[in-house]
């Protein structure tokens, strides 16, 4: 009879969600019909369901490895840090409301009774499903209120395995300590370790492995190797990682705002041969070749913070110098002359900020969000008529100023005008997430920067087969198959 299995961390950015994702494709290469399931997400970066609903990105990726599409119940709590302690809380996909840090407690058992419903459903349709849990599994002063951890593991029946982040050291303490503070009844569901991250012959660990198991009293059940590889990352702990540039090639800058948003958008950009990504908090010395403002959750803040952080001024220079610039959501507004939030959809009613000026267009803040996948072409004058396709996440409308209308894409549906570009090829903004994804649109965009496409039509594509072959060669696999019945 399958099982469920639950992945824990011994802390944020240890790699769970990777791992998650590279089980959930083996199993379903296996032929088991396997899901992702995360009970409550603190992300970022996000995805919207064909359906319409927000779920986290890193549980629609854990999906598209295990060959389904993503649905709301893969992702029921899904909480977006904003500026000044407060949070949007989405609930199966729909906004909630928004809440500061402390007035979430009060909400927790009613958010487990979804959280609790939607894996129902998934459990109902599939015969594994592989629970990421969120962060450390033992903040002692949380654990009551736990909606992915161990309370889940327990209510799903779940066996354990705990994946701790070798690269930051502390491994054993890491491991030791998050097994010592279990409460017993969950430490009897862990049956085994992943040290994951390991720089160099991983061998010359096995005696560390060795102790780890008798200091744990839990089998080492993989040793994963540093695996440099485009994947996305669920939150921005992972960015530390992407100050320097990529490769070798063109230098493209995306800024690395306070409250980025959606920064997966750039993974395809990530594995180009031709360029050299860097996310940067402060504009480098030399001029790139083009500059990515994108998406944020606190659109007015982190516009603010442009300004401060000398990023306007630059980009007014650099744009008519020659480099590209590109606005994605949030910096697309962001570009523009001015965005305001007469509502308080982001914070105190009325705030308002000038923008950078390059986009002759304003941006007014609703409380309704859009969410949505969309798909088009470009309609731009200099550029191909290619394919376009990804999803919208926004909770503002952008209007161009009179005369200024000067739309870049074209979507099927509602608002089929979407973006602006300038007369002179440098400046575009558009509210579509996922185009880089497409090979003609990254091939179109890259041929602006004067760079030929290197790449296959789908580098993460490649990048997941890489990920199963490390994770065969270097995860119990027979121990994952025994714990799940098959």
């Amino acid at each position: 009879m399958a099982r469920n299995l639950s992945i824990l961390g011994t802390s944020s950015n240890a790699g769970k969600s990777l791992i998650t994702a590279g089980l959930c494709r083996i199993l379903a290469r296996e032929g088991v019909r396997v899901a992702p399931f995360k009970g409550q997400n603190m992300a970022l970066n996000a995805f919207v369901t064909a359906d319409g609903g927000e779920i986290g990105y890193a549980q629609a990726f854990q999906a598209r490895a295990a060959g389904l599409l993503p649905t709301r119940d893969m992702n029921p709590v899904l909480i977006k840090p904003e500026a000044d302690m407060h949070s949007q809380l989405i609930v199966r996909g729909e906004v909630r409301g928004r809440y500061h840090s402390r007035d979430f407690r009060g909400k927790r058992e009613e958010l487990f009774e979804e959280v609790a419903t939607s894996f129902d459903r998934l459990a109902s349709e599939y015969e594994v499903i592989l629970l990421e849990g969120a962060g450390s599994p033992v903040e002692l002063n949380l654990m009551e209120g736990d909606l992915a951890n161990l309370r889940m593991a327990a209510y799903a029946d779940a066996e354990m395995l705990l994946v701790g982040d070798i690269h930051r050291g502390g491994i054993f303490a890491a491991m030791w300590g998050t097994v010592a503070l279990m409460p017993p009844e969950s430490r009897r569901r862990l049956k085994g370790l992943i040290v994951n991250k390991f720089r160099g012959d991983a061998s010359l660990f096995a005696d560390g492995a060795t102790r780890l198991a008798e200091l744990t009293g839990v089998p080492v059940a993989g040793v994963v190797p540093w695996t440099p590889l485009v994947l996305p990352e669920e939150d921005s702990a992972g960015l530390d990682d992407r100050e320097e540039p990529s490769t070798s090639g063109a230098p493209v800058v995306v800024v690395r705002l306070p409250h980025i948003s959606n920064f997966t958008d750039f993974d395809p950009l990530r594995a180009e041969p031709g360029i050299q990504l860097a996310f940067r908090r402060s504009p480098p010395r030399e001029r790139p070749r083009a500059v990515i403002i994108p998406g944020s959750k606190t659109t007015l803040h982190d516009l603010n913070w442009l300004h401060v952080a000398g990023w306007s001024d630059v980009l007014r220079r650099w744009a008519a110098a020659g480099t590209v610039v590109l606005g994605i959501c949030g910096g697309y507004q962001m570009l523009g002359c001015s965005v305001a939030d007469p509502l308080g959809v982001e914070g105190p009613v009325g705030g308002q900020c000038s923008g950078v000026g390059l986009v002759p267009a304003d941006s007014i803040m609703q409380p309704r969000k859009t969410t949505r996948q969309r798909v088009g072409r470009v309609v731009a004058a200099g550029w191909e008529p290619v394919a376009v396709k990804g999803y919208e996440i926004h909770a503002g409308i952008t209007t161009p100023r009179v005369g200024q209308h000067r739309p870049w894409l074209r979507l099927e549906g509602p608002r089929a005008e979407d973006g602006w570009h300038s007369a002179d090829g440098r400046v575009f903004g558009t509210y579509l997430h996922g185009l880089f994804d497409a090979p003609g649109f990254r091939r179109e965009f890259l041929s602006k920067l004067g760079v030929s496409s290197g790449l296959l039509a789908d580098p993460v594509e490649e990048a997941l087969d890489v990920w199963e072959e490390v994770l065969r060669r270097h995860v119990d696999l027979a121990t994952v198959f025994r714990l799940v019945g098959v």
